[in-house]
């Protein structure tokens, strides 16, 4: 059963002017991070702004971003939504579709209990074949709902093709337990992008990376460099990196991401999706000095 490692992408969604999803910058930017070198593509994530797709407007993107990725790079496709039907209708598309795998973040706004939770995704997992592999996808920050260790324990234990968890609540003993699930062989990968290189260190897969569509190269030179064993260096990249991202992750990062792809020349139009806030122009300029300041495009420099 195939897993995410590496450098994972949740691919941000290019909209045009009038707020519609720009499919011809989507097969760009697929493009653009295949050749930097990343592991993995990640469709409908949070950095999509999933939220804010229709069910239609999902299965298209994920529809095109296989398309572009023509077997060049893995592609798992963020299924959760608002309801247990909808999911698994996502779910059974992205296995039709031929995605590698999907995500399935815990259901929102209401908060659920550990019995709710464990049904929710077992009911997903029971939805595709057993060699179809998921991952868990927590963001309480965002989700209201959590994911325990205990709980993830107990749906790896009855669902064989759940493989691993993406968590983005910035807490390492958290991330340190759930590699401790299944026995240890549980996939696990951090959504807090400046802990990638500890995450490694500590025996974990990889990322899932929002600010890696905007420097890719930085997120695959730390993991490049730890392949190889050298250490120092790939501490010394994460903390560049993690210069950079308290800038390209501050506030309306959905928009930053953008105006960073399109003064990259990969996308066309920074819009983000209502209500989602574009930046002002004065933002935006401010925004640009500061990560060329660091050098943003040079990952030789740290």
């Amino acid at each position: 059963m195939k897993r995410m490692y590496g450098v994972n992408t949740p691919i941000s969604c290019p909209m045009n002017e009038a707020g519609e999803v720009d499919y011809d910058s989507l097969k760009s930017l697929c493009n653009f991070l295949i050749e930097k070198g990343v592991h993995g593509l990640y469709p409908n994530g949070s950095t999509g702004e999933m939220s804010y797709l229709t069910m239609d407007e999902r299965k298209r993107i994920l529809e095109c971003v296989l398309e572009a990725a023509d077997g060049r790079t893995q592609v798992f496709c963020m299924v959760g939504a608002q309801t247990t039907a909808d999911t698994i209708a996502l779910a059974r598309h992205a296995r039709d579709a031929g995605a590698d795998g999907i995500g399935v973040v815990t259901p929102c706004y209401f908060k659920l209990d550990q019995e709710e939770l464990f049904t929710y995704f077992w009911q997903v997992a029971k939805s595709v074949p057993e060699d179809f592999p998921i991952y868990l996808y927590g963001i309480p920050q965002l989700a209201v709902n959590d994911i325990t260790p205990g709980l993830a324990q107990r749906i790896a234990g009855a669902c064989p093709n759940v493989a691993g968890i993406k968590y983005s609540y910035p807490d390492m003993p958290r991330l340190l337990q759930f590699m401790e699930v299944r026995n240890g062989d549980f996939s696990v990968l951090a959504g807090p992008d400046d802990l990638f290189f500890a995450l490694l260190s500590s025996g974990g897969d990889g990322t899932v990376s929002g600010n890696s569509n905007v420097i890719p190269e930085h997120f695959v030179a730390i993991y490049q460099a730890f392949q190889a064993g050298n250490y120092e260096k790939a501490r010394l990249l994460q903390a560049k990196t993690n210069r950079l991202i308290a800038y390209i992750s501050g506030p309306n990062h959905m928009s930053r991401y953008k105006i960073g792809l399109r003064e990259r020349r990969i996308i066309q139009c920074s819009r983000v999706r209502r209500p989602l806030r574009d930046l002002s122009p004065e933002e935006e300029k401010t925004f640009l000095e500061q990560i060329k300041a660091l050098d943003y495009l040079d990952v030789t420099k740290y």
